[in-house]
Parts: structure tokens; sequence; C-alpha cells
């Protein structure tokens, strides 16, 4: 089960607040934006994390499609998508590429089930920070 949480950032003497965890039982997301998503087995332990935030960072919690779209183009996210690119280009480069999409028959659907995994490698990714 996934929680997202947007909190604020706090500047107080010589520290910053932020939204703080992680443990065995609770696995916390971070992201560059001021946005976590939040897995455990039990409920009751996200909301335990929760609940021992700072009060001050004013922790809210959010639906997954407003998640989403705080971190659509995160670093986080962005790095998976360079994974997936990277895993394609191993095997095809750009001319490569540009030529499969004029091609057809068994070349081609070599190619297409090649990039349909790289894809599931991503959408693997995503799933596993709650995206």
């Amino acid at each position: 089960m996934f929680k997202y949480i947007k909190f604020e950032d706090v500047k107080v003497t010589g520290t910053t607040l932020t939204f703080r965890g992680n443990d065995e039982d609770v696995k916390v997301n971070s992201f560059d934006v001021n946005v976590v998503s939040i897995s455990a087995d039990d409920e009751s332990k996200i909301d335990e994390l929760i609940a021992s935030q700072p009060a001050e960072i004013n922790c809210v919690e959010i639906t997954q499609s407003e998640f989403k779209e705080l971190v659509k183009n995160s670093a986080q996210l962005n790095r998976i998508r360079q994974v997936v690119k990277n895993k394609i280009a191993k095997k095809y480069d750009l001319a490569d590429e540009i030529a499969m999409s004029k091609k057809e028959g068994d070349e081609k659907e070599e190619y297409l089930e090649y990039v349909d995994d790289c894809l599931q490698l991503g959408y693997g990714l995503k799933l596993d920070i709650g995206y």
C-alpha cells in the first residue's frame, strides 16, 4: 500500500526540518520536490511515521493523481526514463530505430518486443516508487 504526502521544508536555527523516515517496515521514496511516497504492508506503520513528523512541516496527504502531477518532471522519474533509453540504445542506436519504423516482418517484431521489455522495466521501476 502507498500513501503520498506533500510537505514544506522549514528552516530553523542550524538545520532544516523535512520529512524523514525509513525503517524495515516502511519505505519512504523522496523526490526533488516536497513530496514523498510511502509504502508498507501495514497501513498503521505508515500512519505512525506520518504522525511522527515535525508539525512545522505541515504534512498533507494527497491523492496518487496529485502525486503524479507533482513528480512528473522530477529528477527521479527522469532517471527512470534515462534507464529505459539507455537499455534500448545498448541494442539499437537512433539510426537503427528510425530504420525499424520502416521495416516489416520478424526483424521489426523483435525490435518492438525488445522496446516493450525496456518499457516494462521502466513501468516496474515507477511502480516501486508509487507512480
